[in-house]
């Protein structure tokens, strides 16, 4: 499960919270887990013990405190905090029975799409050596095959316009670099990603107008694994986040 969770959940967190335990993730990551550092990891540490997850870290932002949490019922081998990065991305490593499994939790910066491709080759480079890979978390970009028109550039803020275009023109270029490397979109391939993940409806700055910012991508050797892919929206996601959560599973592992 991914969430962008907004701000680090604020008074929204005991919703936060519900919607995981329903979810029930194995695997969990946390965009936007501000404040969750502070007071040596309270937040943090609360929130595993709540959700009842044994292993657990953050990554800190490289600027402000967008961090990146991650929480899973499996014990961490390998734990590697990239920088440098605008936001922030935690690389894992578990043991499954298909063997080591790479997971890369990020939180790609929200700037231009110029910026995305330097923090996309610094994660790669760091999962290469895995055969099975995830890669998961807000990208901030969009996605060539999410049927995105292009009079929808007229209709962009000024925020919008800097995030996913250059001199008029929507970018699909940080997406395709990533499918470049081998993974595969996990929503693209189960036929659901006409499903956006934001905004919801207590979207409060227009950022975001029905697009499909948060993936879940996979290694060829995880991909014929693929069970279910879906994005959580009821009403609880509604008013927990700007972001809806998304979940998939594989199975074999």
């Amino acid at each position: 499960m991914t969430y962008n969770i907004l701000n680090g959940g604020e008074e929204r967190l005991p919703l936060i919270k519900s919607i995981i335990k329903e979810v029930g993730p194995d695997y969990l990551t946390l965009n936007e887990a501000n404040g969750f550092s502070d007071n040596n990891n309270k937040i943090l540490n609360e929130l595993a013990e709540d959700l009842k997850f044994e292993h657990y870290n953050i990554a800190l932002s490289g600027e402000y405190d967008y961090h990146v949490a991650v929480f899973s019922r499996r014990k961490f081998t390998i734990v590697k905090k990239l920088q440098p990065l605008m936001r922030a991305c935690l690389i894992t490593s578990l043991k499954t029975k298909e063997g080591s499994l790479s997971v890369a939790s990020l939180h790609l910066t929200p700037y231009t799409e110029d910026l995305r491709h330097p923090e996309i080759d610094l994660i790669i480079k760091n999962q290469k050596e895995y055969r099975n890979r995830i890669l998961t978390g807000d990208m901030n970009s969009l996605s060539r095959y999410d049927g995105y028109q292009v009079e929808m550039v007229k209709d962009l803020n000024e925020m919008q316009l800097r995030k996913f275009t250059t001199d008029g023109k929507l970018r699909f270029d940080a997406i395709d670099k990533i499918l470049s490397f081998g993974y595969h979109d996990v929503a693209v391939k189960l036929n659901k990603n006409s499903d956006y993940t934001a905004p919801t409806l207590i979207n409060e700055h227009s950022a975001h107008s029905n697009m499909r910012l948060d993936y879940f991508f996979v290694s060829d050797s995880l991909a014929p694994k693929l069970v279910s892919y879906s994005v959580v929206k009821n009403d609880k996601t509604e008013k927990a986040s700007d972001h809806y959560p998304v979940v998939m599973a594989i199975e074999g592992l």
